[in-house]
């Protein structure tokens, strides 16, 4: 399967396992809801439409470059962004770190007018070994303590929760940018 494929075929699956999670669009199993729209509501940010967003991606040489709006990141890409920004900031991350296994690793974040992180909910899923996917929701406080954590692991293939597998001991750790200075392409951003 060819890479972007798998990005996307990877993508879809965890955006609908996650909604899935959250309850839907009411977010009751979760801290935030993760459909775009609910989260850029819970953020603040009114227009969530694709079309508004800054659109970013790293190629495999660990290079980052603006991708126009019209355009979606090319298959040599191997991470892409997306950034709102109406007085907040929202961000989407999609990471797809191995480059021949099933592998992903995805994150919306929500940051205040000031640049700090409130909202969080990041996604790793990997289909060789577990076919399982941590979710995990987390909501901090204005100095950046976390006041809210919940986790799950979910089967891939029957979207039920699961107890925490041993494959998921060496999943990597949860997103840990703190303010949106610390992204890795905001100098892309004060273009």
């Amino acid at each position: 399967m060819k890479r972007a494929a798998l990005v996307l075929f990877c993508t879809a699956l965890c955006v609908g396992i996650c909604v899935a999670q959250t309850g839907g669009a009411d977010g009751s199993h979760g801290v935030v809801p993760s459909d775009r729209f609910t989260f850029g509501g819970e953020c603040g940010i009114r227009d969530t439409a694709p079309q508004s967003a800054l659109q970013f991606a790293r190629s495999a040489s660990g290079a980052w470059k603006v991708v126009s709006a019209s355009k979606r990141p090319g298959s040599g890409d191997v991470m892409a962004a997306r950034v709102w920004h109406q007085g907040h900031w929202m961000v989407d991350l999609h990471d797809a770190p191995g480059a021949q296994s099933p592998v992903m690793h995805t994150g919306q974040m929500c940051f205040d007018p000031q640049g700090r992180i409130t909202l969080m909910i990041d996604r790793y899923m990997e289909l060789a070994q577990c076919r399982c996917l941590r979710f995990t929701s987390l909501a901090f406080a204005a100095d950046g303590t976390v006041t809210r954590r919940e986790q799950t692991f979910v089967n891939a293939l029957t979207s039920q929760p699961i107890d925490m597998p041993d494959a998921a001991k060496g999943f990597p750790g949860v997103w840990e940018f703190r303010k949106v200075e610390q992204l890795p392409f905001y100098s892309l951003l004060k273009r």
